[in-house]
């Protein structure tokens, strides 16, 4: 999303971007695999422990940006 963005935005070759985004693909998913379980060990009170934890939304936004009557990007 945030390369996606970067590359609408910022007018950043598409390619290189893109290129980027698969060469990190495997550190990616590793720092998603950790944040999960760090989030799933975590009880009810303790989320305002985590560093960012509005960053939770973030996965949400792209639902609710779908059904938006007014969107950002028309792609």
């Amino acid at each position: 999303g945030p390369a996606s963005a970067a590359v609408r935005l910022l007018g950043l070759d598409p390619y290189a971007v893109h290129a980027m985004t698969a060469r990190l693909a495997g550190a990616i998913e590793q720092v998603g695999d950790d944040a999960s379980e760090l989030v799933a060990g975590l009880g009810d009170d303790e989320f305002g422990a985590l560093p960012a934890n509005s960053a939770l939304a973030l996965d949400l936004l792209p639902d609710v940006h779908a059904h938006m009557e007014v969107r950002l990007f028309a792609s």
